[in-house]
């Protein structure tokens, strides 16, 4: 199981960090939180399969490439996630902080990860990129070594308690941003 970050110690360790980047950023993500039943939840997304897509059909967090009109990697992340399930985290929640960025080991790109804290309600409504997004409870996600098409080796990720993705797993970028994540708030490390 992995664990289950804390939106209160959250805000705290995040308060600092909306400060721009000294890093050029190529592309950010929105690490979308809310409160549910069983805990803190997290908002994934698995792309639609696409030709020439390195990420199609993984399931990841809605995010995208700066764009020329983005005003910060911060507006990056917002406008990704209103494009690809239909809500701006900024209207409908609290952006508490970011993450170190992230270079990935195969991409030549610079990642910014903003955590958003979703307050109200909100109806996710798909671009086409998107195959299905929905809120899973930290509490669901269960570590597991994985072998993926991607990689020579097998990988730390997570089993996905959702139908629409029990075939695939939650790894790599993904992975490392929550990693991130909880070390943001002093929490259990993830495996690498």
């Amino acid at each position: 199981m992995a664990p289950i970050p804390d939106i209160a110690r959250l805000t705290a360790a995040l308060a600092p960090t909306l400060a721009a980047h000294a890093t050029p950023i190529t592309a950010s993500v929105m690490i979308c939180l809310r409160e549910g039943d069983r805990g803190t939840e997290l908002l994934l997304c698995r792309r639609a399969t696409r030709e020439g897509d390195p990420w199609s059909g993984h399931v990841g967090l809605p995010g995208g490439g700066v764009e020329a009109s983005d005003e910060n990697a911060l507006a990056t992340a917002a406008r990704e996630t209103l494009e690809e399930v239909g809500f701006d985290p900024r209207v409908h929640g609290t952006i508490l902080g970011a993450l170190e960025p992230l270079t990935p080991r195969t991409f030549p790109i610079t990642i910014a990860a903003y955590v958003a804290h979703i307050e109200e309600p909100v109806e996710l409504v798909l671009s086409q990129e998107i195959a299905v997004a929905w809120w899973t409870p930290f509490a669901d996600l269960a570590w597991v070594s994985a072998e993926v098409p991607e990689a020579p080796t097998r990988v730390s990720a997570y089993r996905l308690p959702h139908p629409e993705a029990q075939d695939v797993v939650l790894w790599g970028i993904t992975y490392r941003l929550l990693d991130r994540l909880f070390r943001a708030t002093d929490e259990t490390a993830l495996p690498q």
